[in-house]
């Protein structure tokens, strides 16, 4: 099992795809607890009321105030106005606290292994999840006896939670509209406009495509609005204990990189001082990630305060030697040598503005 399951995770790590032996993962059994009051249900029971109420979470940072109308996106989680039924699609919250939402009602699960499940199969959405790599994840790797069979518990639960009205009209749960058993494993249907992550990517794309094409201030309006989406640390509700590390972790690192694009679509703009403190925060926060230096120097040299920049390159050399023992990167150092032969960051060319801006003479620039 532990072999199989490091692989397995590998392979998630590296293409976002669940994988999964195709069996059925642990023997049926008696059910086992997460905290609720559900009664045993089969994968094909999933007649029953709605879930709990649950709570949202607070913002990460203030995000700038562009809507999704701004960038070219269709109405986001959340955005609902409508009175609650079971006919409305739902809208999936994972960048925060994991939230449900119908016509603008929260009715996220509320036992802690149901809303794990729920987590997994949104980050796996729109493909097969099999049976083995869930009872893998939520269990960790040592499931109970009873695995398959609590796992289908929880499956009825959240069908009941996340479209009521076909338990109540007799429906095959085998065929839920929104989360169907497919093969080995299940199948969570989410459409376009329904997950934040999804619209967040899609406003990510939309400003690398601004910034492809030169229009680095449109660019950075988009980047605002993905990172808008994000209303703290993803599935913050859960922790490690709840759900494997490696999920929120590859989350994290995906608003990092997120971070970074905005910021140098701030810098390819022309608005170097806005940038500087906000960079500065985010150096001592990842002393190791260089691409935060590197952006802190451009933002001090292009508002003219080329010693600054060069002392953040010292400042940066000392983090990145003592913490690895080896010297910065091309990329860093090649900004300080830029520096140090009297060049400065160019509002006007955009090769590279998403990362190493590109640099020319300093007296090049117009009004210089």
């Amino acid at each position: 099992m532990g072999l199989q399951r490091q692989a397995r995770r590998t392979a998630d790590r590296g293409s976002g795809v669940p994988t999964g032996s195709g069996g059925s993962g642990g023997s049926s059994g008696s059910s086992g607890s997460d905290g609720s009051n559900d009664s045993t249900a089969s994968d094909s029971t999933a007649s029953g009321a709605g879930g709990a109420h649950g709570k949202g979470g607070a913002g990460d940072r203030p995000g700038r105030p562009f809507g999704t109308a701004d960038v070219g996106s269709s109405p986001g989680p959340g955005g609902a106005t409508a009175a609650a039924g079971p006919d409305l699609a739902p809208s999936y919250l994972v960048l925060g606290p994991l939230e449900v939402r119908r016509g603008g009602v929260t009715c996220t699960p509320s036992p802690l292994k149901r809303r794990a499940l729920l987590a997994i199969l949104l980050l796996h959405a729109n493909r097969l999840a099999s049976a083995d790599m869930l009872i893998d994840e939520l269990w960790d790797g040592h499931p109970p006896r009873s695995a398959l069979a609590t796992l289908q518990m929880y499956v009825s639960g959240l069908r009941r939670t996340l479209d009521p009205g076909h338990g109540r009209a007799g429906g095959d749960p085998r065929r839920h509209p929104v989360l169907r058993t497919t093969g080995s494993g299940y199948l969570l249907e989410v459409g376009p406009g329904e997950l934040d992550l999804d619209l967040s990517r899609a406003r990510a794309a939309l400003g690398r495509h601004k910034l492809a094409g030169g229009d680095c201030a449109a660019a950075s309006e988009a980047f605002a609005a993905a990172l808008a989406m994000w209303r703290g640390r993803p599935l913050a509700d859960l922790g490690p204990a709840r759900l494997p590390e490696y999920y929120t972790a590859r989350l994290d690192e995906e608003r990092l990189a997120l971070v970074h694009d905005r910021i140098g679509a701030d810098i390819c703009a022309g608005r170097s001082q806005e940038v500087v403190a906000e960079l500065a925060e985010l150096c001592a926060r990842h002393p190791l990630r260089e691409a935060f230096h590197e952006q802190l120097m451009l933002a001090l040299a292009g508002t003219g305060r080329r010693a600054e920049a060069l002392d953040a390159y010292a400042r940066a050399r000392r983090v990145v030697v003592a913490g690895t023992g080896v010297e910065p990167g091309p990329d860093l150092q090649a900004v300080q040598r830029a520096l140090l032969g009297g060049l400065r960051p160019s509002a006007t060319l955009h090769g590279r503005c998403h990362g190493s801006l590109l640099l020319q003479p300093a007296g090049a620039l117009a009004g210089n």
